[in-house]
């Protein structure tokens, strides 16, 4: 009598041994423990839709029923009942589990009870207002954070709950917890368009100078979104002048202004330059100190800490700015065309006044490259020590000599570029002499002639006149 096998799963061989695939010695599924956790499941399904229908009877009956009267059961979802009532602001049913016993403090998801409440938007203020009240008097925790480094403080702000800040100031909360990205309590107040919740924050003493981890001020994200309101509280309390621009005035200059010094054989310094970087690095307030010591700009990208101290700037997050903002600035990238660019022009299409305004472009970048190479150097030689030991074949030395023939055939490049530059200069220097004076001083003898020639007039005039007078007197007579 033949024997049949049971059949293998689609795409699967008969021929194949059981042994392979372990055919019967598969445990037996536990159709009870899948019961249980679809029943779990039905149960959070069944509380969430109780409370988000505010029907505080059939949320009674499901704790009674279902959960045993215990609130803190852990639910499918790993929240709890009272976590649920809370983001649902469901006041009346979050007072009945707290009555219960429910934890004001139960963690899930890195949240809470409050948080999940402040972080509830569409909700009335009175609702959201009455649960955090409730948790707070069960001593639920206020400076407690999420994975994002966020606060119930932060979540209250972005959803604009100014009766629960006004709260959590009176708790004398942490304003200045920070999160992931380095924003404290003031950073999501001007981020979220909150001018009275921003107010209430500076009347309890939050510091406004502070920078998150992208170097970016309080003032930086108001500008930033364009809220001109936050802006305008921010730069009064820090005391910053209005910016007045005068609409009929325009200053004009020369071009002896853009390179001071070069008609006298001297060096460019480009000092001029230097407040237009410490305002791009939000350090304007630094700007007549360092303009006071006369310091060229090739000075200025070559700062170190030691003399930033001598410069005044005497805290710390102040000299890391600056450094970074350097760092940043000798960091960019730079195109060869950038300083090569004038020989692929076409002489006919190339005026003279083009070649000129070419060659103070490239006399500029030239200076700024210059200082960059300095930077690098600089910088290489302070990690000597860290790569001493490395083996050749490390991958730190491999990018080392490789960032070095690039550098190298930059310079190459620079340099071919500063021969044309020469080259040209040359040229029109030889083609083109000194511009006469239109306006020169008189000599005597040009003096002499002009009163000669004055005279003449006078004598000329007086004899027309004379012969007029006669000629009408003697028709007169006739």
């Amino acid at each position: 009598m033949a024997h049949f096998l049971p059949g293998r799963p689609g795409g699967e061989s008969d021929s194949d041994s059981d042994e392979d695939y372990g055919f019967y010695d598969k445990p037996p599924r536990n159709y009870y423990q899948q019961q249980q956790y679809n029943e779990k499941k039905r149960i959070e399904i069944d509380l969430q839709d109780a409370i988000i229908n505010g029907n505080l009877k059939d949320v009674q009956e499901i704790v009674s029923t279902r959960l045993n009267n215990n609130a803190n059961i852990r639910l499918d979802s790993g929240w709890s009942a009272l976590m649920h009532a809370s983001f649902h602001a469901q006041d009346k049913i979050v007072k009945y589990l707290l009555d219960l016993g429910a934890d004001a403090n139960y963690r899930a998801d890195s949240m809470t009870p409050v948080m999940t409440a402040c972080s509830n938007s569409s909700a009335s203020n009175d609702a959201i207002y009455s649960i955090v009240t409730d948790l707070i008097e069960k001593e639920c925790k206020l400076n407690c954070i999420d994975n994002y480094g966020q606060t119930p403080l932060m979540k209250a702000i972005g959803c604009g709950r100014v009766a629960v800040v006004q709260k959590f100031m009176e708790l004398k909360v942490n304003i200045e917890i920070r999160d992931l990205q380095g924003w404290t309590a003031v950073f999501w107040a001007a981020h979220h368009n909150q001018p009275e919740i921003l107010e209430i924050l500076i009347a309890h003493g939050a510091r406004m100078t502070e920078v998150d981890k992208y170097n970016r001020s309080v003032l930086d994200i108001a500008e930033l979104h364009e809220y001109n309101e936050i802006v305008d509280i921010i730069k009064k309390h820090l005391q910053i002048p209005e910016e007045i621009v005068d609409p009929y005035f325009t200053e004009i200059t020369t071009w002896h202004d853009y390179y001071p010094g070069i008609n006298k054989g001297q060096k460019p310094e480009y000092r001029s330059e230097i407040p237009h970087l410490l305002y791009g690095m939000h350090l304007e307030n630094f700007t007549a100190a360092f303009m006071k010591t006369g310091m060229d700009l090739k000075t200025f990208l070559l700062l170190e800490e030691d003399d930033m101290v001598k410069l005044g700037m005497e805290l710390p997050y102040e000299r890391q700015r600056l450094k970074i903002g350097l760092r940043n600035f000798h960091k960019r990238n730079w195109k060869i065309k950038a300083v090569a660019g004038m020989t692929v022009q076409k002489p006919d299409n190339f005026s003279m006044l083009n070649y000129l305004t070419s060659l103070g472009s490239h006399l500029h970048q030239i200076y700024v490259l210059e200082a960059t190479l300095h930077y690098v150097l600089r910088e290489y030689n302070r990690i000597q020590d860290q790569i001493k030991f490395e083996p050749p074949d490390s991958p730190i030395r491999e990018k080392l000599t490789s960032a070095a023939k690039k550098l190298i055939y930059n310079i190459n490049c620079i340099r071919k570029a500063m021969n044309r530059v020469k080259f040209i200069l040359k040229k029109i220097a030889d083609n083109n002499p000194e511009p006469a004076d239109l306006i020169k001083e008189k000599s005597l003898q040009d003096i002499t002639m002009g009163y000669v020639t004055e005279a003449m007039v006078v004598f000329s005039i007086g004899l027309v006149v004379y012969h007029v007078k006669n000629i009408v007197s003697y028709l007169v007579r006739k």
